[in-house]
């Protein structure tokens, strides 16, 4: 259990994949596509707001104080909606990135697990990437089903102060750790079950690999590396605990 395992990897990867140019070539396409991903998040919340707006309170016009009143509480109304869809946003975005970005880094992780003295697997790129698409689908999709209730729960006053911290901390940081771990886990041929396992028997590491990875994958600009330095965070935490169990 290593509450610094995630930023300590994360600084091994960045620096693992600057000094290889066939890693940082494997980084390039799942780099721009993560960058995509998260102006889309970006543009869709602040477009959805506008459109919610209108659709639930159209500017009052007018004049005198009863007006200004009116319009004082929809300024009010606007507020919250565009707080509560840059909320949103935020815990969308790394969703959005990790399902369009990832199964395109699984060349990457393969070739990072190979440098470090893992076991390589033989594969076709298409074959890799419709397994990796396909379990990060099912992943994204009960963590954005999660993510989005919770959100909605995160509305109502008292209970906000809870659900918050714990979507942002511990929710959406434990989904994108499995996420993560399942392309190099996959590799060794664990099944659901012990990958499950695998990143619940290690939660403070599985947190801190999540934390620094939503960082990485939900700021803007960022995640242009952002998104390979995560894939190869998750690789170097995986071979560590391999060669720490067979020191």
């Amino acid at each position: 259990m290593n509450p610094l395992a995630g930023p300590t990897a994360a600084l091994r990867a960045l620096g693992l994949i600057l000094k290889s140019p066939g890693l940082m070539a494997r980084a390039a396409i799942p780099a721009v596509v993560a960058l995509v991903a998260s102006a889309v998040g970006i543009w869709a919340a602040v477009h959805w707001h506008a459109e919610l707006v209108d659709w639930v309170w159209r500017e009052p016009k007018g004049e005198g104080f009863w007006a200004a009143i009116v319009h004082g509480v929809w300024t009010g109304v606007n507020w919250l909606l565009g707080l509560a869809s840059g909320l949103l946003s935020v815990f969308i975005t790394p969703w959005l990135v990790m399902l369009v970005g990832l199964p395109l880094c699984e060349p990457l992780s393969g070739a990072v697990d190979a440098k470090l003295g893992g076991k390589a697997v033989e594969g076709s790129f298409f074959g890799d990437l419709a397994k990796t698409f396909t379990t990060t689908l099912g992943v994204t999709a009960v963590g954005v089903a999660g993510a989005v209730a919770f959100f909605l729960l995160g509305l109502i006053p008292v209970l906000g102060l809870v659900v918050t911290p714990f979507v942002t901390l511990i929710w959406t940081p434990m989904f994108l750790a499995f996420d993560l771990f399942d392309s190099p886990l996959a590799r060794r041929q664990l099944g659901l079950r012990q990958k499950v396992g695998y990143v619940l028997g290690r939660g403070i590491t599985a947190l801190s690999v999540g934390l620094t990875a939503t960082v990485l994958v939900a700021v803007p600009v960022l995640n242009l590396v952002g998104l390979p330095v995560a894939v190869a965070m998750a690789v170097i935490v995986v071979r560590d605990r391999e060669q720490k169990a067979g020191a």
